[in-house]
């Protein structure tokens, strides 16, 4: 482990142990050593990378992160010799022992009186100690226990030698006042740094924790995407950049790494980060309003924290058309596409626009293309790159999914065959192959719905394509065959982004797709 840099509040992320807690959520040692390096790279400061008790494997696992990783890495155990002695053999930095201190969990849980909860915990701080670790203490079920027990367990266990109070809202019905209040009384009555964990039971995990670190604490407990059990915990990237941002307090995280490491933990985790989550979500630097859209092209902090850039945490700014889009929005968005209308052909179209949107129609970047076109008198088919002649898929039990397409591209015929992990994977791979370097793109999103019912149901596939530049487009195809949705919707979407980029071409006339529409 190196030597860390002092920052005024440290950030220690429990990912791989609280949010692995979440209902059917369970991280492999390859998935666990992934995350880890991403939180390695964030700058995070410890680790809590599992709990050794549940198992050798857990405790390999461990071991395998504190390889790998230079921050700090903490396990967490009960207080019982068992949990620390594996803890101790999974060769971590710290150990997090923990016990129930409130009244209800003392009762209910551990079936301990107050006097035997104390002597457990110090004498599972001594034996962390005894051991050479670092050893955080946490009482938990903090902003439920008594407030003169939680000061005298807190100093007991100081006085065996724990170096960390780690505070708790183990069920997220503290608010930031009660919790504050709870701080403020543990940094008074010890004399080592105490630490802030909240749940998000009420949504009030982030301000919760930004108001402990108020109150004195050092130290805050978080998860990337909020993971956790029931509703989760306090977002990682949530509390440190408004603790950053809002109050000045540098956690000495890179924040220019938050969207990438949120990423991850979502495919990882298979939990979908929510468009509108503050600092990572989708949408939390997009503008769709007419209002908004023209006052954000001029000055971005118009409509937007100014304090919080979409650059300083790895995001980046969109505008998109829609329903609450303005004249001036709609023209860059075609102006970008390559289309130029005159005054009188936008107002026509930004008419149009509004019309389908009234309808109640999810306008797509290949609806206002085909009411500019069809306002302008364009032809679609001329402003297409990939061509589809041809698709044939073939997958089994037994056989690796396999994908042979022929297409026009720039006008010239090529044919790639792929395999993927499925059939649409292996389409979508051959669709890339026949791009050979005119354009990178990854699938940044892909959803499927059935419109009707039955085994023979019509799908629609909906796509969205991103470019290492971060533009995107979108683009959705029904069809009774999810591959063929699936592929007509994707090279739908490229040809769109191969527009924006001012690289598209025209197609020859006389292929399937030439009488379709896009």
């Amino acid at each position: 482990m190196e030597q860390q840099p002092e920052v005024e509040v440290k950030v220690f992320d429990t990912t791989l142990r609280d949010g692995e807690q979440m209902p059917q959520l369970a991280f492999s040692v390859q998935e666990k050593l992934a995350i880890a390096a991403k939180l390695d790279e964030l700058g995070v400061q410890v680790i809590e990378a599992g709990f050794p008790a549940n198992g050798q494997s857990e405790v390999e696992a461990i071991r395998q992160v504190g390889r790998e990783v230079s921050a700090q890495v903490c396990g967490i155990a009960r207080v019982v010799p068992a949990d620390i002695t594996a803890a101790i053999e999974a060769g971590v930095d710290m150990v997090d022992v923990f016990c129930s201190t409130s009244p209800i969990q003392m009762e209910q849980s551990m079936r301990k009186g107050p006097d035997q909860v104390l002597a457990a915990s110090v004498d599972a701080v001594k034996m962390v100690k005894d051991a050479g670790l670092e050893c955080m203490f946490t009482p938990m079920d903090s902003t439920r226990t008594e407030d003169d027990f939680l000061v005298e367990v807190c100093g007991r266990t100081v006085e065996a030698g724990a170096d960390i109070i780690g505070l708790t809202d183990t069920v997220g019905v503290g608010t930031p006042a009660s919790v504050g209040e709870m701080v403020a009384r543990v940094v008074a009555a010890v004399s080592c740094p105490v630490s802030i964990h909240c749940h998000d039971d009420f949504g009030l995990a982030t301000a919760n924790t930004v108001a402990g670190v108020l109150a004195g604490a050092t130290m805050v407990q978080v998860c990337v995407n909020g993971l956790g059990e029931r509703a989760g915990n306090a977002s990682l990237e949530e509390v440190v950049m408004a603790l950053k941002c809002l109050y000045g307090i540098d956690c000495g995280l890179d924040t220019s790494r938050l969207y990438e490491a949120s990423r991850v933990v979502e495919r990882i985790s298979g939990v979908a980060v929510p468009r509108n989550k503050p600092v990572v979500g989708s949408n939390a630097f997009t503008h769709e309003s007419g209002i908004h859209s023209a006052a954000v092209m001029r000055k971005s902090s118009t409509f937007e924290p100014g304090l919080m850039t979409p650059e300083m945490v790895g995001h980046r700014r969109r505008l998109v058309v829609g329903k609450h889009t303005g004249r001036h929005g709609i023209a860059q968005a075609l102006t970008e596409a390559g289309l130029h209308p005159s005054g009188e052909e936008l107002d026509q179209i930004v008419a149009r626009v509004h019309q389908v949107a009234d309808a109640g129609k999810r306008l797509m970047a290949m609806d206002l293309f085909a009411i500019a076109e069809t306002v302008m008198q364009k032809v679609p088919a001329a402003k297409r790159t990939i061509v589809l002649d041809q698709l044939v898929v073939s997958t089994g039990d037994k056989m690796a999914p396999t994908a042979s397409l022929q297409a026009f591209v720039d006008g010239e015929k090529r044919v790639e065959a792929t395999v993927g992990v499925g059939p649409v994977d292996a389409a979508f791979r051959a669709v890339k192959s026949m791009l050979d370097g005119k354009l990178k793109v990854e699938i940044a999103e892909y959803h499927v719905d059935s419109i009707t019912g039955g085994s023979n149901a019509t799908v629609r596939v909906a796509v969205t394509v991103e470019d290492a530049s971060g533009r995107r487009a979108y683009a959705d195809a029904a069809h009774v065959d999810i591959v063929m949705a699936s592929v007509d919707a994707l090279i739908t979407a490229i040809n769109h982004l191969m527009r924006t980029n001012g690289q598209a071409e025209s197609q020859p006339e006389g292929s399937r797709h030439d009488a379709d529409a896009a």
